[in-house]
């Protein structure tokens, strides 16, 4: 074949549809508004995690707490396992999730609609805060650090 040899029909509808895949590949991994749920980015391991309820917008003493979380199939549960100050039996639902954050609502029963509100939000896989609102008010702060990987299951 000549160097200067142009491509023939066939060559140019390749050319053309590789182009239009590197396009598509381009458009989608550049989207940047709609996370993958499946891309959770907490690692596993040990957690202390700080929480504080709040009552008439004073926090109260921290309460201190260290949890092993695996790499279930849902690790978001161990997250946002979070009381619901005065209220026992809660039920999440309406969850929305993205790569870094994960929001939900919660009903409990003797508490009024729309429920509680809560929300984790993850700054890096070893750290995130979360908050629990009721009506227009925070009842509770948690702030989680990751220190080591666990030892073993019993952690």
């Amino acid at each position: 074949m000549h160097p200067f040899h142009q491509p023939g029909p066939r060559g140019h509808a390749v050319v053309r549809v590789v182009a239009l895949l590197v396009l598509l590949a381009a458009a989608l991994v550049g989207e940047p508004g709609h996370a993958d749920p499946g891309d959770f980015q907490a690692m596993p391991g040990l957690w202390k995690i700080v929480t504080r309820v709040i009552d008439h917008g004073h926090a109260g003493a921290p309460q201190e707490q260290w949890h092993c979380v695996d790499e279930s199939p849902d690790p978001w549960v161990e997250f946002a396992d979070l009381p619901v100050p005065g209220y026992v039996q809660c039920e999440r639902s309406s969850q929305h999730r993205g790569s870094t954050a994960l929001s939900w609502t919660s009903s409990c029963p003797g508490l009024a609609q729309p429920g509680a509100r809560g929300r984790v939000d993850f700054d890096s896989p070893e750290h995130y805060t979360a908050s629990v609102s009721v009506g227009d008010r925070q009842v509770v702060q948690v702030e989680g650090t990751r220190y080591a990987a666990c030892t073993s299951p019993k952690d």
